[in-house]
């Protein structure tokens, strides 16, 4: 719904719709997201539009909304007890209860949360945001044992904080989750809870499904990747914001560099050594993953792990097969696979697989041209990586016998928290990545990346996520270090974009992540780092 009008200033926008119409949870104010209490500094002609879960920005605004409500519900409960929030189960929230030694969560707690969730939903409580002095702040923290957000807070460059209140019963709870919030406990009426051992499920609306909850789908090999990831992080103390600081400041960027490449070091190990041993010779290695997971890098990284194995991989890019632009019909969506000149491809590997010489292309996706490069062919021992965001696709390979072929997913699962109530968004952490990357290897400017990413995403729940579970080793790329080192790299570029711009408010929300990190020389990283795809100066050329 949209409204336009002269406005005076004052107004409040909850005011311009029946505020017992809870559909809408935060609107547009000429482009920039705002919360319903969101009151016009000024006399103004205005186009305001408000925003249902049809709407990504909205549906985050809720879920964080959502995240509010289960903390304070659980302290409802029980006083001494926090909850930690993670992104690892089939599109919910994981949440681990902490706060009392030995803790079980049991089906009768989950239900008890869920009570009184429903109660705090129905009494329609005001959630209020308020600014402060740091040191307000930190007073709060501190009465309410909230000891994670201090931590956080200590690297906060500002000389104020904002904290939402929600007063039940006489007594006030206060949090901050990086996010605007709904007005009021009573919009929070869509969500399913879940017994999911040794904690609970969090279900949340999703834009992608026009505001439904999807089915639960328990991603088994997904869900142990990153219940994995969890463990190593906390056990080497880098699981949050102000512990990944509190290394750096103890042992120095060397030390966080160097443990986060020796973690995906060692995974190519396993995974070189799990593909050399097959019982039957893999033919094609198929790798695959979500725009900015570091396929390119990981695929040249895998092909001389495998070399050290006494293996000669070819690697080839899908992303050279795309139909020239003049021959793609308008009706295409360039993110699927239909973009992809499958005959052509399947020509090229069956070609070189029954040991024909054949001539391999290159795309420009400047020029939407194709060329044709140089001449190759391959013995009957050597693995085909084949690197794209479609190759775990069946249709690409589907000549190819499965058992000759290795599957692999790899995407950046950040198992770090800013605090136990905010999880670092994997979604949020590749648009970083793809900022920094964009503005070096594009001429693209953050405002260009961010207005795109709503497609890539798009793109990527319909045609990349559902064939995740079909892989045989899925990949973290995600480095520790990687914020602090990009840290001053997208800082300016965020900085770029107008208030006036459409994109300010995604920009301010990734300012709002990427600040707290302490910055890292990039000089420090790598060469052969996965990161250097992102932040320049990889030491890989083409390794065909």
């Amino acid at each position: 719904m949209v409204i336009k009008n002269h406005f005076v200033k004052g107004t409040e926008v909850s005011s311009l719709i029946d505020r017992s119409d809870k559909r809408f949870v935060c609107c547009k104010v000429d482009g920039h997201v705002q919360d319903l209490n969101y009151i016009l500094p000024r006399d103004m002609d205005a186009e305001i539009e408000f925003l249902d879960l049809t709407n990504p920005e909205a549906t985050k605004i809720y879920e964080s909304s959502l995240r509010l409500l289960v903390y304070i519900a659980i302290k409802r409960i029980d006083e001494k007890l926090d909850v930690r929030f993670f992104y690892n189960v089939s599109r919910s929230i994981f949440c681990r209860v902490n706060g009392r030694k030995n803790m079980r969560i049991t089906s009768r707690f989950v239900e008890a949360v869920r009570r009184e969730m429903e109660r705090l939903v129905s009494q329609d409580l005001p959630i209020r945001k308020k600014r402060m002095s740091k040191e307000e702040a930190l007073a709060i923290y501190r009465k309410e044992g909230l000891h994670d957000k201090i931590d956080v807070l200590r690297y906060r460059p500002e000389n104020f904080a904002h904290l939402y209140e929600v007063s039940v019963d006489g007594k006030s709870y206060h949090d901050y989750l990086y996010s605007p919030m709904v007005p009021s406990t009573g919009y929070l009426k869509k969500y399913n809870l879940r017994f999911y051992q040794p904690g609970f499920l969090i279900q949340v609306p999703r834009a992608e499904c026009q505001g439904e909850i999807p089915p639960f789908s328990d991603e088994l090999q997904f869900a142990i990747t990153l219940a994995g990831a969890s463990r190593w992080a906390e056990k080497n103390d880098i699981d949050t914001v102000s512990n990944i600081n509190r290394f750096l400041k103890k042992y120095g960027a060397l030390a966080l560099i160097n443990v986060g490449e020796s973690r995906i070091a060692n995974m190519l190990t396993d995974l070189g050594r799990d593909i050399a041993n097959s019982d039957d010779p893999i033919r094609v290695i198929c790798v695959a993953g979500p725009s900015s997971s570091g396929k390119t890098s990981f695929a040249n990284r895998l092909t001389f792990e495998l070399m050290s194995l006494g293996l000669r991989p070819i690697r080839i890019s899908i992303d050279d097969f795309y139909i020239p632009k003049n021959e793609l019909g308008s009706e295409v969506d360039i993110e699927s696979v239909e973009a992809i000149d499958i005959p052509y491809f399947s020509q090229v590997i069956n070609g070189l697989i029954q040991g024909e010489k054949v001539r391999l292309p290159t795309y420009s996706f400047k020029e939407g041209i194709r060329r044709i490069g140089k001449e190759f062919s391959i013995q009957s021992n050597q693995p085909i990586i084949i690197e794209g965001i479609h190759a775990l696709n069946a249709r690409l390979t589907a000549n190819i016998p499965e058992h000759q072929k290795y599957k692999i997913y790899i995407a950046p699962q950040p198992q770090v928290n800013i605090d136990n109530h905010t999880p670092l968004s994997m979604s949020d952490l590749r648009l970083i990545r793809r900022i920094s990357r964009d503005a070096r290897t594009r001429g693209s400017d953050a405002k260009e990346t961010i207005a795109m990413w709503p497609n890539v995403r798009n793109g990527e729940f319909r045609y990349i996520y559902p064939t995740e579970e079909n892989a045989d080793f899925i990949f973290d790329s995600f480095l520790p270090y990687e914020t602090c080192a990009m840290r001053n790299i997208v800082l300016p570029l965020l900085d770029a974009i107008a208030p006036e711009d459409a994109e300010y408010t995604v920009a301010q929300r990734l300012k709002s992540i990427v600040k707290y990190f302490l910055p890292i020389p990039s000089d420090d990283v790598p060469c052969n780092s996965l990161l250097r795809e992102f932040i320049g100066g990889s030491s890989f050329k083409d390794a065909r």
